[in-house]
C-alpha cells in the first residue's frame, strides 16, 4: 500500500524519550508533507508539553490505545519505546494496517523478532527498522571503499560508548517523564524476563550484559551485515569485567574474520569504529556520538607498502536520523524499499543472542552456521 504522491503522511509517534525528543520529533516536524497526528507516552507531562510544542492533536498515555483509536486517522507510526516493547507494538501497528518504523533492536528475543517478521510479511504495509547508521553518507562511502578491496585480511568493529546520560544533560533540555515506581518496576521486570528467555539463563550478570550489549552493538552488527553479508560462524566469545565487556571473533563469507569488541565505560569520549585491513591499505570509519546532531562520520583510507598516503573523507553532515525518516516516507510512497528490513533485524537479534549462548555452551538459536 502506498500514498498518492501529493498526499500528506500522517504519523503517530509512539514513545517520547530522549531519542524521540532529540531526533524523531524534530525531524518528523521538519520533513515536508509529514504531519505528527498523534503522540503516546506514559508520562502525562511529556505528552502535554511535547504535544503543545509540536501541535499534536491526539495524545495518549498508552501506546496500544493510540494504535487502536487513531489507526483510521494515521498512515504510519514511529516506535521509539524501550526495546522490550518493540515487538508487541510493531505487531499491533502492522496488524492495524499502519506503515511501521520501529527503532532498533526489533525485539529482545529471537522468537519475538520472528513474530514481527511474520506480521510484516502478512501486512500490506511497509516495515522498516531504525538502523540510522545504514543511512549515514559516511557509512555509504565506507561501504563503497570496502567494495573496491580485492583481498581483506581482517575486519575490526569496536563499540565503547561513554556515559550518554551526562552528555545529554549537558547538551539538551529534555522533558523527563513523571512515572510512578510501579510502572518502572514492571517495565524493567519485562526486560529482565525477555533477556533471560533470549539467552537461556537467569544469571543476573549475563542477562544484564545481554541487555546492554544488544542495545549497544546491534547497530554495528547490522552495519557489518550491510558490508559483508551474513555471519557464517562464531569462533570465540568472551564476556568479562563483570558484565561490561564482550569480545568475539566472527566469520563471514570467503573466510573473512572480524573481531568484535563491545564495552561500557564512564569515559567521556565516544569510540565506535569499523576498520578493514588489506595487504596494501586500511579503510576505517569512525562514528560520532549518535545523540549529537549533524556530526559526520570520519572515513579514512591509509595505503602504501613503501610510502604512506592517507585520505580523509567527510561526505556530508546530513543527519542520518533525518535521512532514514525521509527514506521511510519514500518507502511508504512507493518510491523506495526499506534498506534495513525486519528479516535482517531478526538475524541481528539471533546473532547477538547466539554470542551469549555460545559463551555458555548452549545450543544456538540462529540459522545453522559453518
Amino acid at each position: 500500500m502506498s500514498l498518492p504522491f501529493s498526499y500528506v503522511m500522517k504519523v503517530g509517534m509512539i514513545g517520547a524519550g530522549s531519542i524521540a525528543q532529540i531526533m524523531h520529533l524534530p525531524y518528523l516536524a521538519e520533513i515536508p508533507d509529514i504531519e505528527i497526528e498523534a503522540l503516546a507516552d506514559p508520562g502525562a507531562n511529556t505528552t502535554e508539553i511535547l504535544g503543545d510544542r509540536y501541535n499534536v492533536p491526539h495524545r495518549h498515555q498508552d501506546s496500544e490505545t493510540l494504535i487502536e483509536e487513531e489507526q483510521n486517522h494515521l498512515d504510519g507510526v514511529v516506535i521509539a519505546t524501550p526495546m522490550q516493547t518493540h515487538a508487541d507494538l510493531a505487531i499491533s501497528a502492522l496488524e492495524a494496517g499502519l506503515h511501521t518504523f520501529v527503532e532498533k533492536p526489533i525485539a529482545v528475543t529471537p522468537e519475538d523478532a520472528e513474530r514481527v517478521v511474520e506480521a510484516a510479511e502478512a501486512a500490506d504495509v511497509e516495515c522498516m527498522v531504525g538502523y540510522m547508521k545504514r543511512y549515514d553518507p559516511g557509512f555509504q562511502r565506507f561501504a563503497e571503499l570496502v567494495e573496491d578491496i580485492d583481498q581483506i585480511d581482517l575486519a575490526t568493529s569496536v563499540v565503547i560508548p561513554p556515559d550518554v546520560g551526562s552528555i545529554l544533560e549537558d547538551t539538551y533540555d529534555l522533558v523527563q517523564a513523571d512515572l510512578d515506581d510501579a510502572f518502572i518496576e514492571e517495565s524493567m521486570a519485562a526486560r529482565q524476563r525477555q533477556c533471560e528467555a533470549a539467552i537461556g539463563t537467569d544469571d543476573e550478570t549475563l542477562t544484564r550484559a545481554y541487555g546492554y550489549h544488544l542495545e549497544s552493538i546491534c547497530h554495528d552488527v547490522n552495519a557489518l551485515r550491510g558490508v559483508f553479508g551474513a555471519v557464517t560462524g562464531i569462533d570465540h566469545v568472551d564476556v568479562f569485567s563483570d558484565w561490561k565487556y564482550l569480545t568475539a571473533q566472527l566469520r563471514y563469507e570467503d573466510d573473512l574474520r572480524c573481531m568484535l569488541e563491545s564495552g561500557a565505560t564512564d569515559r567521556m569520549w565516544y569510540d565506535e569504529r569499523i576498520q578493514v585491513d588489506a595487504p596494501d591499505r586500511s579503510v576505517s570509519i569512525g562514528f560520532s556520538n549518535a545523540f549529537i546532531k549533524n556530526t559526520p562520520a570520519d572515513v579514512r583510507v591509509k595505503q602504501g607498502t613503501e610510502e604512506t598516503e592517507e585520505t580523509i573523507h567527510t561526505p556530508s553532515a546530513d543527519e542520518a536520523f533525518k535521512r532514514e525518516l525521509e527514506h521511510f516516507k519514500n518507502c511508504v510512497e512507493g518510491n523506495a524499499t526499506p534498506r534495513t528490513t525486519p528479516t535482517d533485524a531478526q538475524r541481528d537479534v539471533e546473532l547477538i543472542a547466539d554470542l551469549f549462548r555460545e559463551f555458555q555452551g548452549h545450543e544456538l538459536v540462529g540459522e545453522p552456521r559453518m
